[in-house]
């Protein structure tokens, strides 16, 4: 039996926009920043850290605050960000939709390393599909719609068109109303519990041009783009590397300098490469804490006194604060909402 590999957090510009939004339709913002652990005024940041699970989770938690049980596919459209990621501007910049998708697909390791994208022709009809890796079963129903959803309200604002694809499909299984998801991508053709996520667009579609189309920002934005592709990896790689260690050392309560021995390198050098990567030393802690929290508290064979001893807590008093802060409810609620970790083999 292997242990679920760990996932190293992304920046996104989604999760501060995606909060404001919950608070502006009336939804309880602030249950949403505790449950998921989001960094304190999270909503004037133009970014915030997550990893691809717990987005997921995001937007489902966000679907069930503003009970709007398709609300992933309005908001491409609505989410308000505060700026354009590299990947992003070369998209815009783009001339046709082939050339967009193309670069979306190039760039999308820049918005999460774990999202992988690809074009292919099938015919007379061009295929674009989505997973996450090292999730064969995909995340939430929500998330998939909306990464869908995403590159469709991109490729209908981008050239003023009204594009329908042939064809769309998803990894989960097929949910009990699906009225919502073929008034929105506009066809009858979904399918349902497939080995990944896709739309199939006319090839005809292709050719289209973007009114966004700018062929000097073109150059610039793809050469940051590409530079920010071979840089980023080792920073991520890296990331990982010292979660790792954090999650060995929990129960001893090891800080900053012991984990930075443990990788052969000062205090202050950790810290400035976790920086570089967009995380502190802390928030790190913070969220290694909180992931293997939720795993442990779903062991019904350990006490809470067992799981706060794990994770390096003094007491269970300690460790059920920190806890609520992270998912909004006790340990003890949590177990009882959770069902049971069973196995998981690879």
């Amino acid at each position: 039996m292997a242990r679920a590999r760990k996932e190293t957090p992304f920046r996104s510009g989604l999760v501060p926009a995606l909060v404001r939004l919950v608070r502006a339709h009336g939804g309880d913002a602030d249950l949403l920043v505790r449950r998921f652990g989001l960094p304190a005024g999270v909503e004037e940041h133009a970014d915030a850290p997550i990893t691809a699970v717990e987005f997921g989770r995001l937007l489902e938690a966000a679907s069930g605050e503003l009970d709007d049980p398709f609300l992933a596919l309005r908001l491409p459209a609505e989410l308000e960000l505060r700026g354009y990621g590299l990947g992003e501007l070369a998209v815009r910049a783009s001339p046709t939709v082939h050339e967009a998708l193309r670069r979306m697909v190039r760039y999308a390791p820049l918005e999460n390393d774990r999202l992988v994208l690809a074009l292919e022709e099938r015919g007379d009809a061009v295929a674009f599909t989505c997973h996450v890796a090292g999730h064969p079963r995909g995340l939430t129903r929500h998330a998939h719609e909306y990464v869908l959803a995403s590159v469709l309200t991109h490729v209908r604002t981008l050239t003023g068109l009204p594009v329908v694809p042939r064809a769309v499909w998803f990894i989960h299984a097929r949910p009990k109303l699906v009225d919502a998801p073929h008034r929105f991508f506009g066809t009858e053709e979904l399918d349902f519990g497939r080995a990944d996520n896709g739309l199939l667009f006319d090839a005809g579609w292709m050719a289209a041009r973007l009114t966004t189309a700018d062929p000097r920002l073109l150059v610039t934005a793809e050469q940051l783009a590409d530079s920010a592709l071979r840089t980023r990896a080792p920073a991520e790689d890296f990331t990982t590397r010292v979660a790792a260690r954090i999650e060995e050392a929990l129960g001893s309560g090891a800080g900053a300098e012991d984990i930075a021995a443990r990788l052969h390198m000062s205090k202050r050098t950790l810290q400035r490469r976790l920086e570089e990567g967009g995380l502190s030393f802390q928030e790190l802690v913070d969220r290694v804490r909180a992931e293997k929290a939720r795993a442990l508290v779903r062991d019904g064979h350990l006490t809470l006194n067992d799981v706060a001893f794990r994770l390096g807590f003094s007491d269970v008093s300690s460790f059920s604060r920190s806890f609520r802060r992270w998912t909004g409810v006790s340990p003890g609620r949590y177990r009882l909402l959770k069902p049971p970790l069973e196995p998981r083999y690879i």
